[in-house]
């Protein structure tokens, strides 16, 4: 991990879970590209600007220490995370060990105040990811008043029956890759926005995950609510469209 005073000077990179600021993760592919960069980094300073942050660096400032901070990664790291706190913007890398990967979900009851924002203040969400096998497991958010089913820790959700897709799009962060992967799914399949409740989920055959680190992985059950995958027909199919873009 490394990180910079907005003066330049080098800085220790903090625990970023309970501490004010925002956060993005990129993926990071063969030759230092960089997927969806610009929609990364867009959303990194808007959400540092609605939360009115005293300091936000300018888009040439972030890319360029971006260029800098990857040349000098390990190569096996295929993730980088940008935290922009109140006086530091700090970077760190670990190897993409969940990309595609079927998941185990469990449920974690949390509403998040700014859900369209990646905020590192929400250790509650964020840090109970280190009680989880990461590769393998995510928390599944339900909201505790509503009792909907809204994303994960990590990623958007599709809840698909038959040819039918059920997409949230409200109360939760709209995230790059599903955004990327929205006009492929309208015109494959019939799409709509809601929020399934928890006791609706039985009648889902796929649940399937969407996002930086997981890229487009299957939910292969979730105990809690006796749910298992009944399938994979159209996750392998997201994935496949996924793997082109």
């Amino acid at each position: 991990m490394k990180a910079w005073h907005k003066d330049g000077t080098p800085g220790e990179h903090p625990e970023p879970w309970g501490i004010p600021g925002v956060f993005t993760t990129m993926r990071i592919l063969e030759g230092q590209k960089i997927p969806f960069f610009e929609s990364y980094l867009h959303r990194l300073l808007e959400s540092a600007s609605r939360l009115q942050m005293p300091w936000i660096p300018s888009s040439s400032n972030v890319e360029s220490t971006v260029c800098k901070f990857i040349e000098e990664m390990n190569f096996e790291h295929g993730l980088l995370r940008i935290c922009l706190f109140e006086n530091l913007i700090g970077f760190s890398s670990r190897p993409a060990v969940s990309d595609g990967n079927p998941v185990e979900g469990w449920l974690l009851q949390h509403r998040r105040e700014n859900p369209s924002i990646k905020s590192t203040a929400e250790k509650d969400l964020y840090g109970a990811l280190s009680n989880l096998k990461i590769e393998k497991e995510d928390w599944i958010i339900t909201d505790p008043k509503d009792n909907d089913i809204r994303e994960t820790a990590t990623s958007n959700l599709i809840f698909a029956r038959q040819k039918n897709l059920i997409i949230p799009d409200k109360s939760i962060l709209n995230g790059i890759v599903l955004q990327n992967l929205l006009p492929f799914l309208r015109n494959r399949y019939s799409v709509i926005h809601a929020l399934p409740k928890d006791h609706e989920i039985s009648s889902f055959d796929e649940i399937i995950l969407c996002g930086t680190g997981r890229g487009v992985a299957p939910l292969t059950s979730l105990t809690e609510l006796g749910w298992s995958s009944r399938g994979n027909e159209i996750f392998s199919t997201i994935r496949n469209h996924y793997e082109e873009i």
